[in-house]
Protein backbone atom coordinates (compact mmCIF):
# COMPACT_ATOMS: atom_id res chain seq x y z
CA UNK A 1 0.00 0.00 0.00
CA UNK A 2 1.40 3.41 -0.98
CA UNK A 3 1.58 6.40 1.35
CA UNK A 4 -0.88 8.17 -0.96
CA UNK A 5 -3.42 5.38 -0.47
CA UNK A 6 -2.80 5.20 3.26
CA UNK A 7 -3.36 8.93 3.66
CA UNK A 8 -6.83 8.94 2.07
CA UNK A 9 -8.79 8.01 5.25
CA UNK A 10 -6.56 10.38 7.24
CA UNK A 11 -7.31 13.34 4.99
CA UNK A 12 -11.01 12.49 4.95
CA UNK A 13 -11.12 12.30 8.75
CA UNK A 14 -9.40 15.65 9.26
CA UNK A 15 -11.68 17.34 6.72
CA UNK A 16 -14.72 15.89 8.48
CA UNK A 17 -13.52 17.09 11.88
CA UNK A 18 -12.71 20.60 10.66
CA UNK A 19 -16.05 21.02 8.89
CA UNK A 20 -18.01 19.55 11.80
CA UNK A 21 -16.33 21.82 14.34
CA UNK A 22 -17.66 24.90 12.60
CA UNK A 23 -21.18 23.50 12.32
CA UNK A 24 -21.32 22.32 15.93
CA UNK A 25 -20.21 25.70 17.24
CA UNK A 26 -23.70 26.98 16.48
CA UNK A 27 -25.08 25.22 19.58
CA UNK A 28 -22.31 26.36 21.95
CA UNK A 29 -24.74 28.25 24.23
CA UNK A 30 -27.31 25.47 24.55
CA UNK A 31 -27.32 22.62 27.12
CA UNK A 32 -26.55 20.31 24.19
CA UNK A 33 -22.88 20.38 23.20
CA UNK A 34 -20.96 18.30 20.68
CA UNK A 35 -17.32 17.34 20.64
CA UNK A 36 -15.00 15.35 18.44
CA UNK A 37 -11.47 14.60 17.37
CA UNK A 38 -9.46 13.35 14.40
CA UNK A 39 -6.09 11.72 15.07
CA UNK A 40 -3.18 10.25 13.16
CA UNK A 41 -0.08 8.61 14.54
CA UNK A 42 3.50 7.87 13.56
CA UNK A 43 4.87 4.65 15.04
CA UNK A 44 7.95 2.48 15.22
CA UNK A 45 7.74 -1.09 16.58
CA UNK A 46 11.14 -2.66 17.25
CA UNK A 47 9.93 -6.23 16.55
CA UNK A 48 7.80 -5.62 13.43
CA UNK A 49 9.67 -4.85 10.17
CA UNK A 50 6.43 -3.65 8.54
CA UNK A 51 5.78 -1.04 11.23
CA UNK A 52 9.09 0.73 11.61
CA UNK A 53 8.49 4.40 10.86
CA UNK A 54 4.95 4.15 9.49
CA UNK A 55 2.20 6.76 9.43
CA UNK A 56 -1.24 5.43 10.35
CA UNK A 57 -4.76 6.78 10.70
CA UNK A 58 -5.86 6.48 14.32
CA UNK A 59 -9.46 7.55 14.89
CA UNK A 60 -12.34 9.90 14.26
CA UNK A 61 -14.59 10.28 17.26
CA UNK A 62 -17.83 12.22 17.67
CA UNK A 63 -19.70 12.75 20.92
CA UNK A 64 -22.18 14.93 22.77
CA UNK A 65 -23.11 16.04 26.28
CA UNK A 66 -26.45 17.37 27.51
CA UNK A 67 -26.84 19.10 30.88
CA UNK A 68 -29.71 21.47 31.64
CA UNK A 69 -29.02 21.32 35.39
CA UNK A 70 -31.45 18.46 35.95
CA UNK A 71 -31.43 16.09 32.99
CA UNK A 72 -28.09 14.72 31.80
CA UNK A 73 -26.86 12.63 28.92
CA UNK A 74 -23.61 11.84 27.14
CA UNK A 75 -22.40 9.61 24.32
CA UNK A 76 -19.43 9.00 22.03
CA UNK A 77 -18.85 6.87 18.92
CA UNK A 78 -15.47 6.06 17.33
CA UNK A 79 -14.37 5.17 13.80
CA UNK A 80 -11.11 3.33 13.11
CA UNK A 81 -9.37 2.03 10.03
CA UNK A 82 -6.75 -0.71 10.29
CA UNK A 83 -4.19 -0.98 7.51
CA UNK A 84 -2.79 -4.35 6.40
CA UNK A 85 0.28 -3.54 8.51
CA UNK A 86 -1.93 -3.40 11.59
CA UNK A 87 -4.13 -6.44 10.87
CA UNK A 88 -1.18 -8.57 9.79
CA UNK A 89 -3.34 -9.91 6.94
CA UNK A 90 -3.65 -9.25 3.23
CA UNK A 91 -6.61 -6.93 3.88
CA UNK A 92 -7.36 -4.03 6.20
CA UNK A 93 -10.70 -3.12 7.73
CA UNK A 94 -12.74 -0.22 9.05
CA UNK A 95 -14.74 -0.46 12.25
CA UNK A 96 -17.14 1.50 14.44
CA UNK A 97 -17.17 1.25 18.25
CA UNK A 98 -19.36 2.85 20.87
CA UNK A 99 -17.44 4.23 23.85
CA UNK A 100 -20.42 5.22 26.02
CA UNK A 101 -24.06 6.30 25.83
CA UNK A 102 -26.10 7.11 28.93
CA UNK A 103 -28.84 9.38 30.31
CA UNK A 104 -29.25 10.64 33.86
CA UNK A 105 -31.01 12.83 36.40
CA UNK A 106 -29.51 15.25 38.95
CA UNK A 107 -31.36 15.56 42.26
CA UNK A 108 -31.67 18.66 44.45
CA UNK A 109 -28.77 17.49 46.65
CA UNK A 110 -26.55 17.31 43.49
CA UNK A 111 -26.43 13.52 43.55
CA UNK A 112 -26.98 11.81 40.20
CA UNK A 113 -28.37 8.62 38.77
CA UNK A 114 -27.27 7.34 35.33
CA UNK A 115 -28.67 4.61 33.08
CA UNK A 116 -26.97 3.22 29.99
CA UNK A 117 -23.43 2.41 28.92
CA UNK A 118 -21.26 4.29 31.40
CA UNK A 119 -17.78 4.21 32.90
CA UNK A 120 -17.20 1.57 35.57
CA UNK A 121 -16.37 3.44 38.83
CA UNK A 122 -13.18 1.63 39.74
CA UNK A 123 -9.84 3.13 40.79
CA UNK A 124 -8.67 6.62 39.75
CA UNK A 125 -11.15 8.20 37.32
CA UNK A 126 -10.98 8.41 34.42
CA UNK A 127 -7.37 7.24 34.00
CA UNK A 128 -4.68 5.66 36.18
CA UNK A 129 -2.02 6.86 33.71
CA UNK A 130 -1.13 9.68 31.31
CA UNK A 131 0.17 8.03 28.15
CA UNK A 132 -1.52 7.03 24.90
CA UNK A 133 -1.45 3.30 25.79
CA UNK A 134 -2.82 3.72 29.36
CA UNK A 135 -1.71 1.07 31.92
CA UNK A 136 -1.87 -2.70 32.38
CA UNK A 137 -5.17 -2.10 34.20
CA UNK A 138 -6.80 -1.03 30.92
CA UNK A 139 -5.91 -4.30 29.19
CA UNK A 140 -7.33 -6.26 32.13
CA UNK A 141 -10.61 -4.29 32.11
CA UNK A 142 -10.04 -2.05 35.17
CA UNK A 143 -9.15 1.33 33.64
CA UNK A 144 -11.22 3.46 31.23
CA UNK A 145 -13.77 0.61 31.18
CA UNK A 146 -17.48 0.88 30.29
CA UNK A 147 -20.48 -1.37 30.91
CA UNK A 148 -24.30 -1.16 30.60
CA UNK A 149 -26.48 -0.60 33.65
CA UNK A 150 -27.22 1.88 36.43
CA UNK A 151 -25.00 4.14 38.53
CA UNK A 152 -25.61 6.41 41.52
CA UNK A 153 -23.14 9.17 42.44
CA UNK A 154 -23.07 11.61 45.36
CA UNK A 155 -20.58 13.91 47.08
CA UNK A 156 -20.60 14.88 50.76
CA UNK A 157 -17.85 17.39 51.35
CA UNK A 158 -14.64 15.67 50.29
CA UNK A 159 -16.20 12.20 50.26
CA UNK A 160 -17.52 10.86 46.97
CA UNK A 161 -19.59 7.68 46.83
CA UNK A 162 -20.47 5.73 43.69
CA UNK A 163 -22.59 2.59 43.53
CA UNK A 164 -23.30 0.77 40.28
CA UNK A 165 -25.04 -2.30 38.94
CA UNK A 166 -24.27 -3.51 35.41
CA UNK A 167 -26.51 -6.37 34.20
CA UNK A 168 -24.45 -6.45 31.00
CA UNK A 169 -20.91 -5.56 29.94
CA UNK A 170 -22.43 -3.63 27.04
CA UNK A 171 -21.39 -6.06 24.31
CA UNK A 172 -20.58 -4.69 20.87
CA UNK A 173 -23.39 -2.13 21.08
CA UNK A 174 -23.30 0.13 17.98
CA UNK A 175 -20.14 -1.68 16.87
CA UNK A 176 -19.56 -3.02 13.37
CA UNK A 177 -16.78 -3.69 10.85
CA UNK A 178 -16.68 -3.98 7.06
CA UNK A 179 -14.27 -6.94 7.07
CA UNK A 180 -14.68 -9.32 9.99
CA UNK A 181 -12.36 -11.92 8.47
CA UNK A 182 -9.25 -10.10 9.76
CA UNK A 183 -10.67 -9.53 13.26
CA UNK A 184 -11.36 -11.84 16.21
CA UNK A 185 -15.15 -11.82 16.20
CA UNK A 186 -18.02 -9.37 16.51
CA UNK A 187 -18.04 -9.36 20.31
CA UNK A 188 -14.57 -7.77 20.31
CA UNK A 189 -15.84 -4.66 18.46
CA UNK A 190 -15.85 -2.56 21.63
CA UNK A 191 -13.80 0.21 23.20
CA UNK A 192 -13.00 -1.34 26.60
CA UNK A 193 -11.76 -4.80 27.51
CA UNK A 194 -14.21 -7.47 28.69
CA UNK A 195 -14.48 -11.24 28.67
CA UNK A 196 -15.63 -12.53 25.29
CA UNK A 197 -18.96 -14.38 25.26
CA UNK A 198 -18.13 -15.80 21.84
CA UNK A 199 -15.32 -17.73 23.55
CA UNK A 200 -17.44 -19.22 26.29
CA UNK A 201 -18.01 -16.72 29.11
CA UNK A 202 -19.71 -13.34 29.59
CA UNK A 203 -19.72 -10.72 32.36
CA UNK A 204 -23.19 -10.23 33.86
CA UNK A 205 -24.83 -8.72 36.95
CA UNK A 206 -21.76 -6.87 38.18
CA UNK A 207 -21.92 -4.75 41.34
CA UNK A 208 -19.32 -2.00 41.83
CA UNK A 209 -18.71 0.33 44.75
CA UNK A 210 -16.20 3.16 45.03
CA UNK A 211 -15.37 5.46 47.97
CA UNK A 212 -12.89 8.31 47.55
CA UNK A 213 -11.88 11.21 49.78
CA UNK A 214 -10.46 14.40 48.26
CA UNK A 215 -8.49 16.99 50.22
CA UNK A 216 -5.95 19.77 49.80
CA UNK A 217 -2.34 19.25 50.82
CA UNK A 218 1.03 20.51 49.67
CA UNK A 219 -0.53 23.16 47.47
CA UNK A 220 -2.55 20.70 45.39
CA UNK A 221 -5.44 18.26 45.26
CA UNK A 222 -5.10 14.79 46.76
CA UNK A 223 -7.41 11.76 46.66
CA UNK A 224 -7.36 8.40 48.36
CA UNK A 225 -9.90 5.75 47.51
CA UNK A 226 -11.00 2.13 47.57
CA UNK A 227 -13.01 0.20 44.99
CA UNK A 228 -14.67 -3.22 44.95
CA UNK A 229 -16.28 -5.23 42.16
CA UNK A 230 -18.19 -8.52 42.14
CA UNK A 231 -20.12 -10.13 39.32
CA UNK A 232 -21.30 -13.23 37.54
CA UNK A 233 -19.36 -15.03 34.82
CA UNK A 234 -22.08 -16.68 32.77
CA UNK A 235 -21.13 -19.66 30.60
CA UNK A 236 -22.19 -19.10 27.00
CA UNK A 237 -20.94 -22.54 25.91
CA UNK A 238 -22.68 -25.63 27.30
CA UNK A 239 -19.33 -27.39 27.79
CA UNK A 240 -18.04 -24.68 30.12
CA UNK A 241 -18.87 -23.88 33.73
CA UNK A 242 -19.90 -20.50 35.02
CA UNK A 243 -18.36 -18.65 37.93
CA UNK A 244 -17.77 -15.29 39.55
CA UNK A 245 -15.26 -12.49 39.29
CA UNK A 246 -14.13 -10.24 42.11
CA UNK A 247 -11.70 -7.33 42.30
CA UNK A 248 -10.54 -4.81 44.88
CA UNK A 249 -8.34 -1.75 44.49
CA UNK A 250 -6.71 0.96 46.58
CA UNK A 251 -5.57 4.16 44.87
CA UNK A 252 -3.98 7.52 45.57
CA UNK A 253 -3.64 10.55 43.31
CA UNK A 254 -1.91 13.77 44.24
CA UNK A 255 -0.61 17.06 42.97
CA UNK A 256 2.28 18.97 44.56
CA UNK A 257 2.62 22.15 42.55
CA UNK A 258 3.56 20.99 39.06
CA UNK A 259 4.41 17.47 40.19
CA UNK A 260 1.76 14.74 40.01
CA UNK A 261 1.54 11.13 41.16
CA UNK A 262 -0.93 8.27 40.68
CA UNK A 263 -0.60 5.01 42.62
CA UNK A 264 -2.86 1.98 42.51
CA UNK A 265 -2.82 -1.70 43.38
CA UNK A 266 -5.51 -4.13 42.18
CA UNK A 267 -6.27 -7.71 43.12
CA UNK A 268 -8.64 -9.58 40.80
CA UNK A 269 -9.95 -13.17 40.61
CA UNK A 270 -12.05 -15.06 38.05
CA UNK A 271 -13.25 -18.30 39.66
CA UNK A 272 -15.13 -21.13 37.96
CA UNK A 273 -17.21 -23.90 39.47
CA UNK A 274 -16.03 -26.65 37.11
CA UNK A 275 -14.54 -27.32 33.69
CA UNK A 276 -12.74 -24.42 32.07
CA UNK A 277 -11.76 -25.82 28.68
CA UNK A 278 -13.25 -27.31 25.55
CA UNK A 279 -11.13 -29.67 23.45
CA UNK A 280 -10.41 -28.40 19.95
CA UNK A 281 -11.35 -24.79 20.62
CA UNK A 282 -9.09 -21.74 20.71
CA UNK A 283 -9.61 -21.17 24.43
CA UNK A 284 -8.89 -24.80 25.38
CA UNK A 285 -5.35 -23.86 26.48
CA UNK A 286 -6.83 -21.70 29.23
CA UNK A 287 -8.48 -24.36 31.39
CA UNK A 288 -9.26 -22.46 34.62
CA UNK A 289 -5.99 -20.54 34.64
CA UNK A 290 -6.92 -17.90 32.05
CA UNK A 291 -9.83 -16.13 30.37
CA UNK A 292 -10.36 -14.59 26.93
CA UNK A 293 -10.54 -10.80 26.96
CA UNK A 294 -10.92 -8.45 24.01
CA UNK A 295 -11.47 -5.00 22.53
CA UNK A 296 -10.73 -3.03 19.34
CA UNK A 297 -11.50 -6.12 17.27
CA UNK A 298 -8.83 -8.37 18.83
CA UNK A 299 -8.68 -10.86 21.70
CA UNK A 300 -6.03 -12.18 24.10
CA UNK A 301 -5.75 -14.78 26.79
CA UNK A 302 -5.32 -13.27 30.28
CA UNK A 303 -4.45 -14.80 33.65
CA UNK A 304 -7.68 -15.61 35.50
CA UNK A 305 -6.17 -14.37 38.78
CA UNK A 306 -3.55 -11.76 39.47
CA UNK A 307 -2.44 -8.42 40.84
CA UNK A 308 -1.85 -5.14 39.01
CA UNK A 309 0.48 -2.44 40.35
CA UNK A 310 0.69 1.10 38.94
CA UNK A 311 3.11 3.97 39.58
CA UNK A 312 2.58 7.07 37.43
CA UNK A 313 4.63 10.26 37.82
CA UNK A 314 4.25 13.52 35.92
CA UNK A 315 5.51 17.10 35.84
CA UNK A 316 3.93 20.15 34.20
CA UNK A 317 6.49 22.41 32.55
CA UNK A 318 5.52 26.11 32.73
CA UNK A 319 5.79 28.42 29.72
CA UNK A 320 5.65 27.83 26.00
CA UNK A 321 7.87 27.03 23.03
CA UNK A 322 6.70 28.88 19.96
CA UNK A 323 2.98 28.11 19.48
CA UNK A 324 3.10 25.12 21.88
CA UNK A 325 2.26 25.16 25.58
CA UNK A 326 0.76 23.02 28.38
CA UNK A 327 3.79 20.72 28.41
CA UNK A 328 3.70 17.72 30.71
CA UNK A 329 6.31 14.97 30.95
CA UNK A 330 5.43 11.65 32.54
CA UNK A 331 6.61 8.14 33.29
CA UNK A 332 3.94 5.47 33.69
CA UNK A 333 4.98 2.04 34.99
CA UNK A 334 2.63 -0.86 35.60
CA UNK A 335 2.79 -4.63 35.93
CA UNK A 336 0.52 -7.68 35.97
CA UNK A 337 1.61 -10.33 38.48
CA UNK A 338 -0.14 -13.59 37.58
CA UNK A 339 -1.17 -16.20 40.12
CA UNK A 340 -0.99 -19.30 37.89
CA UNK A 341 2.14 -21.40 38.15
CA UNK A 342 4.48 -20.91 35.21
CA UNK A 343 2.84 -17.69 34.01
CA UNK A 344 5.47 -15.04 33.29
CA UNK A 345 4.96 -11.48 34.58
CA UNK A 346 3.75 -8.74 32.20
CA UNK A 347 4.97 -5.16 32.57
CA UNK A 348 5.16 -1.90 30.66
CA UNK A 349 6.96 1.42 31.16
CA UNK A 350 5.97 4.42 29.06
CA UNK A 351 7.95 7.68 29.12
CA UNK A 352 6.48 10.60 27.24
CA UNK A 353 5.56 14.23 26.83
CA UNK A 354 2.29 15.87 25.81
CA UNK A 355 1.62 19.45 24.68
CA UNK A 356 -0.80 21.47 22.61
CA UNK A 357 -1.44 24.46 20.42
CA UNK A 358 -5.02 25.69 20.13
CA UNK A 359 -7.21 22.73 19.17
CA UNK A 360 -4.19 20.54 18.38
CA UNK A 361 -2.79 18.06 20.92
CA UNK A 362 0.36 15.96 20.56
CA UNK A 363 1.61 13.00 22.61
CA UNK A 364 5.08 11.50 22.15
CA UNK A 365 5.58 8.14 23.90
CA UNK A 366 8.43 5.65 24.15
CA UNK A 367 7.17 2.35 25.56
CA UNK A 368 9.27 -0.56 26.78
CA UNK A 369 7.34 -3.70 27.70
CA UNK A 370 7.46 -7.43 28.31
CA UNK A 371 4.59 -9.82 27.57
CA UNK A 372 2.33 -6.94 26.54
CA UNK A 373 0.22 -7.69 23.45
CA UNK A 374 0.55 -4.23 21.88
CA UNK A 375 3.95 -3.09 23.17
CA UNK A 376 6.02 -6.26 22.77
CA UNK A 377 6.43 -9.14 20.26
CA UNK A 378 4.03 -11.48 22.13
CA UNK A 379 0.36 -11.56 21.12
CA UNK A 380 -2.39 -13.94 22.18
CA UNK A 381 -0.62 -15.37 25.25
CA UNK A 382 1.10 -12.20 26.49
CA UNK A 383 -1.27 -11.54 29.40
CA UNK A 384 -1.46 -15.24 30.27
CA UNK A 385 1.50 -17.65 30.16
CA UNK A 386 3.64 -15.21 28.19
CA UNK A 387 5.97 -15.87 25.29
CA UNK A 388 8.62 -18.56 24.99
CA UNK A 389 11.17 -16.56 22.98
CA UNK A 390 11.79 -12.83 22.67
CA UNK A 391 9.16 -11.26 24.93
CA UNK A 392 10.45 -7.67 25.30
CA UNK A 393 9.93 -4.84 22.84
CA UNK A 394 10.12 -1.08 22.36
CA UNK A 395 7.45 1.02 20.66
CA UNK A 396 7.59 4.70 19.76
CA UNK A 397 4.28 6.47 19.16
CA UNK A 398 3.58 10.06 18.11
CA UNK A 399 -0.14 10.88 18.31
CA UNK A 400 -1.30 14.09 16.58
CA UNK A 401 -4.92 15.06 17.14
CA UNK A 402 -7.29 17.91 16.33
CA UNK A 403 -9.96 18.27 19.05
CA UNK A 404 -13.15 20.32 18.87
Amino acid sequence: MSYKTALRPIAAGICLALSASGALAQVADSPLKFDGAARIRFEHLSWNPDRKGTLEFDTIRLGYTYDDGQFLSSGRERYYHYSTRQTGASEGTSLLMNEYLWAGFRFADKSEIHAGQDIVPFGPLKYASHNFFESMAYYAGFEDTYAAGFKYLRTDGGLSTTLAFFPSDGGHFLGDADNMSVLDGRDSLRYSNHLMKQYGREERNTFVGRLAYAFEMGGGKQEIGVSALSGELAATDSSLSGGRRNAQAVHYTGEFGNFGVKLETINYRNKFSGNGSVDGNWWSACDNDCVIIGSYGFTNRMAAKGNIDIVSLSYKIPGSIGPFSSFRVYNDWSQLRKSASGYDRSWQNVTGVEFGSGAWWIMLDVARAKNQPYLSPVFGDALAAGGSGNTTGTRFNASIGYYF
